[in-house]
């Protein structure tokens, strides 16, 4: 969990039991800002406690944003300068008692120009839709929050690396397919985590991935070919549909597929469940 996280739910703690109930003061502040030549940009979000979502924009635009938050105890970030965003909430007093249901973060990202995310919250409810979009880099990094994760359309481009820390929360990726990706890392702490390999599929996805206290759910279209090796201690491993050679399980058609998912599972005190979908199957 990020600082600003833990800091505000601290915060919440304490002035629930501490200080009298006061009256809110909800504000919104809204951005948004036009495309103007940008070549590539990197947007950085970091949100502590409430709700959360991300969505494209329509063409030509680069960005708008919609942020609601209680102005006694936190204040709104945006900053923009060529080329990089930054957005969120910062904390600026603690001991008032407050009710963070009606925090809420909105952004919509252009569809034009490359874009290296870096996403960081905490107890939040995430709705992350990245379809569309040209995703150069994605970090995603969660505390006590759920989160669901679509790419319902391709990535026009590439995407280099795609990483995601999952701490004590339920993670739902979809469309893996969509996002592009050469590789994928995925460290998941305590909680459910569901990876949909669903989409359009244009090259071959190495994924490393690390659990924690949990189950791995793994939605793999039919006609992929699929490696897999673990290092696990108490772990079920369901593996339907793979065939053990060596210390590596394989799909029956790994050497005869067009398109390859190599997995590299490490973990403890949990579950691995491989399900086979209809390669439109989604999520």
């Amino acid at each position: 969990m990020s600082r600003l996280a833990a800091f505000c739910l601290v915060a919440v703690a304490l002035g629930a039991a501490a200080a009298p109930a006061a009256a809110q003061d909800w504000r919104t502040v809204g951005n948004r800002r036009q495309l103007a030549g940008e070549e590539r940009v990197r947007v950085a979000v970091e949100y502590g406690v409430g709700e959360l979502s991300i969505e494209p924009a329509e063409p030509g635009t680069l960005y708008r944003s919609s942020i609601r938050y209680d102005a006694r105890t936190f204040r709104p970030v945006h900053e923009y300068s060529p080329g990089e965003l930054r957005l969120g909430v910062a904390g600026i007093r603690d001991g008032i008692k407050t009710d963070l249901e009606g925090s809420r973060l909105d952004l919509a990202l252009g569809p034009d120009v490359p874009l290296d995310l870096a996403l960081k919250f905490g107890a939040v409810e995430a709705a992350l839709e990245l379809g569309g979009l040209r995703l150069s880099r994605v970090d995603i990094s969660t505390g006590a929050s759920a989160t669901r994760l679509r790419f319902s359309k391709p990535n026009p481009i590439r995407m280099e690396q795609l990483a995601i820390e999952a701490g004590a929360a339920e993670f739902r990726a979809e469309g893996l397919a969509n996002a592009n990706v050469e590789a994928l890392s995925v460290e998941g702490g305590v909680g459910d985590l569901t990876l949909d390999f669903s989409g359009a599929w244009r090259g071959d996805v190495r994924a490393h991935i690390e659990l924690g206290l949990g189950s791995l759910t793994l939605r793999i279209p039919r006609g992929v070919g699929v490696m897999v090796t673990k290092e696990t201690f108490l772990m079920g491993f369901d593996s339907q549909g793979l065939v053990k050679r060596g210390d590596a399980y394989y799909s029956t058609d790994w050497s005869t597929t067009e398109h390859r998912l190599t997995l590299d599972i490490s973990g403890a005190f949990g579950s691995i469940d491989v399900r086979w979908v209809d390669p439109n199957d989604a999520l």
